[in-house]
């Protein structure tokens, strides 16, 4: 489903994950031309500006970092074109090095581990230093991460780039030359000492934030859902049971017909069960059937009792059954019991 708002949060989402990717993953531009400033030390700070390639060696100006020199940098750039990119290179031994060893399992996001481990590993605290990590060797034997931390302290080149900015150049490279030979080039915006770490955790609490929300936004709608598909769950579980109490319904409508009749029936020669019903609640336990018989309401039955002369006397009580008698001559069984006939009439 298209859902313009969701799509506009997930592309904001994925550009601050983005920018915090290390340099190296987002591709910082470090090859290509560039304008190199090579910053010069001593008691009063020069900077020389050339881009390499050019003829003559490329030399732009040189220029001190005071209100004068940097009249006459300014002049110089503005007459010349260069490369927008600004590479900004360091004195010798200003670039510090060590070989680091983490547990492989670092080897996810080392960078994200040196953060916070660089007050052990060095004299500086992360914010204080530009860096970058290297990888050297997986020991999966030893179940290591070897490493080469590059950094250089914040403080050789902080004070230059307020005076940097205010001629245009903005550099987004550190280059320091090797202790053993060689340049190493470090992202100035990837681990800089100006609150950039900070400023990327800054970014993606919010990110975080932001996600809660648009959480907290489609959380009701889910539970709606949520809650339409329990519904419809306990309708197709109660459908079977329906669709039976139906059929038994119109079973019991086709049946009404054959009920009728049964009670017509019944008003005509008699209700059989009425008529055991009346017997059972009328003879005293010591009297039994041996046969009972029912037609156009004439009532015949015949057993023994222990006094079978009472027993006219409790049919006549029942209001269902009129004119009792005996139907033959009371006798006396073998088990000395009353043998029995009586016929009477039932009512509707």
């Amino acid at each position: 489903m298209h859902n313009p708002i969701l799509n506009e949060f997930l592309s904001w989402w994925i550009r601050q994950l983005a920018e915090l990717l290390p340099a190296r993953l987002r591709g910082s531009g470090d090859d290509g031309p560039a304008t190199i400033v090579s910053l010069q030390g001593g008691p009063a700070p020069r900077i020389a500006i050339s881009v390499p390639g050019r003829r003559g060696g490329g030399m732009l100006c040189q220029a001190g970092l005071d209100a004068t020199g940097l009249v006459q940098a300014r002049a110089a750039l503005a007459s010349r074109r260069r490369p927008a990119r600004v590479v900004l290179r360091l004195p010798e031994a200003a670039l510090l090095e060590r070989e680091v060893a983490l547990p492989l399992a670092a080897a996810r996001d080392p960078e994200a581990v040196l953060g916070y481990e660089m007050d052990r590993l060095t004299p500086f605290r992360a914010s204080d230093v530009v860096w970058q990590a290297q990888e050297l060797k997986r020991d999966r034997a030893g179940n290591r991460l070897l490493l080469r931390l590059s950094l250089v302290p914040s403080s050789l080149f902080a004070g230059a780039l307020p005076s940097l900015a205010r001629i245009g150049l903005k550099p987004s490279v550190i280059e320091a030359q090797a202790p053993g030979g060689g340049w190493r080039r470090l992202a100035l915006d990837a681990h800089g000492g100006s609150g950039r770490m900070e400023q990327r955790r800054l970014r993606l609490a919010a990110g975080i934030v932001a996600a809660l929300a648009l959480i907290a936004v489609a959380l009701p709608f889910g539970r709606q859902s949520l809650a339409e598909h329990d519904v419809a769950a306990r309708i197709a579980a109660l459908r079977p049971r329906v669709t039976e109490v139906l059929a038994l319904r119109e079973r019991a409508a086709s049946d009404a017909g054959g009920a009728d009749a049964f009670t017509e029936l019944a008003a005509r020669i008699g209700n059989p069960l009425a008529v055991l019903a009346a017997l059972t609640n009328t003879l005293p336990d010591d009297t039994y059937l041996e046969s009972l018989s029912l037609s156009q309401r004439r009532l015949v039955i015949t057993g023994h009792s222990a006094a079978a002369a009472r027993l006219i006397g409790l049919l006549a009580a029942d209001p269902s059954v009129r004119n009792p008698a005996f139907a033959a001559a009371v006798t006396r069984a073998p088990s000395g019991n009353d043998a029995f006939a009586i016929r009477a009439e039932v009512g509707p």
